[in-house]
């Protein structure tokens, strides 16, 4: 019988073992697959997770105007649901890991020592606690359980040197002793071709027309020039009622006036300040929870009664000024308002390097 040859022996030898080396090659590659999916969903976590932090710091930020009232409703505005992660489970953010500064680089304190030195307070930091995302085939090296977390920071931007919303109002002031900050003004209603301060005009609209109740939507520039409607003082002191009186839930002047296309504010006790009102915006009792915010903080032009053509009704502007409104007008036709003159945030506007800014007017923005 003619033997083996000593090649076939050590094939015989062999046997079985391109089946191991096959099992274990399936083995490592299921297990760097795993791995991959494993590291692709805690990178998605993270992501989601920074996305929430981000959200949640912008809503904060809007919500700053140099008051107590406003660090409250940044604190309630961060805190809320904004986002989910991780097969959507809650993103729950607490009071206590949002924070706020003067200045983005500096220390970060909280609520309570932000709303002791709320005329400062710019930036807000929002940190995402650790939440925690599971892993599969990573736990063989890592633990099932990774947590992940997440911080952002946003806050008021420069002075803007264009803002898209304001009232149509123009407000005169006498040149030589303009209108003073946190001070409350009554200005009485004159006809168009005066220029007697303190006073109000109502403004003309982009098609010339009167517009004074929904959302004005015009540009407006620190410096630019306006032209009032031609009014007598009767007819001045009525359109500003359908305007202001709206905001308080009144809407006898006119009858086609109503909740939908002029909502009031939530808020519509009157005589009451700014800052009571930023306090109640924050936690206080609301008149009308079903009104808008901030319908009682008007933005618009200042100018010098020396800068009013009585001839042209055109008025240069010098300033943008945010008002507070104090009160209804009556009979008396005067418009009570109380000159804020600090720093918050706006829905909408620009800066350009270089132009002439509002100081008074700043959007929120996501620094880091």
């Amino acid at each position: 019988m003619q033997s083996q040859s000593p090649k076939l022996k050590k094939r015989d030898s062999e046997k079985g073992s391109v089946l191991a080396v096959s099992a274990i090659g399936m083995l490592s590659f299921f297990l760097a697959v795993g791995l991959a999916i494993d590291i692709s969903h805690l990178y998605t976590a993270k992501a989601e997770l920074q996305y929430a932090a981000d959200a949640s710091a912008l809503a904060a930020a809007s919500q700053l105007n140099s008051t107590r009232g406003g660090i409250k409703s940044a604190v309630t505005a961060a805190t809320t649901t904004l986002n989910k992660y991780d097969v959507n489970k809650d993103v729950t953010i607490p009071a206590a890991s949002v924070t706020f500064a003067s200045n983005l680089n500096g220390t970060y304190v909280s609520q309570a020592t932000a709303e002791a030195n709320a005329t400062t307070m710019r930036f807000v930091k929002v940190a995402i606690p650790p939440q925690p995302v599971n892993v599969t085939f990573a736990a063989l090296a890592i633990d099932a359980v990774q947590n992940l977390s997440a911080s952002a920071t946003a806050g008021l931007s420069v002075g803007l040197s264009m803002n898209k919303y304001h009232a149509a109002f123009l407000f005169i002031e006498p040149s030589a002793t303009p209108l003073a900050k946190n001070t409350v003004h009554t200005l009485s209603a004159k006809a168009a071709n005066v220029n007697t301060a303190p006073s109000y005009r109502i403004l003309q609209g982009p098609g010339g027309d009167t517009i004074m109740t929904g959302t004005i939507h015009n540009y407006a520039y620190p410096v630019m020039g306006w032209t009032a409607q031609n009014l007598s003082e009767a007819d001045d002191c009525r359109y500003a009622k359908i305007g202001v009186n709206a905001r308080f839930n009144d809407y006898t002047t006119h009858p086609g006036v109503n909740s939908t296309n002029a909502p009031p504010d939530k808020i519509t006790t009157e005589n009451i300040t700014y800052q009571q009102y930023r306090d109640r915006q924050g936690s206080g009792p609301q008149d009308i929870p079903s009104g808008m915010e901030d319908r009682r903080i008007i933005i618009l032009p200042i100018t010098k009664s020396s800068d009013y053509n009585t001839s042209t009704r055109v008025a240069q502007s010098n300033r943008l000024g945010v008002f507070f409104l104090k009160r209804k007008i009556t009979t008396t036709c005067t418009l009570e308002v109380e000159y804020v003159g600090l720093p918050l945030a706006v829905p909408n506007g620009t800066y350009t390097p270089g132009s002439t800014q509002a100081g008074e007017l700043s959007i929120a923005v996501l620094y880091k």
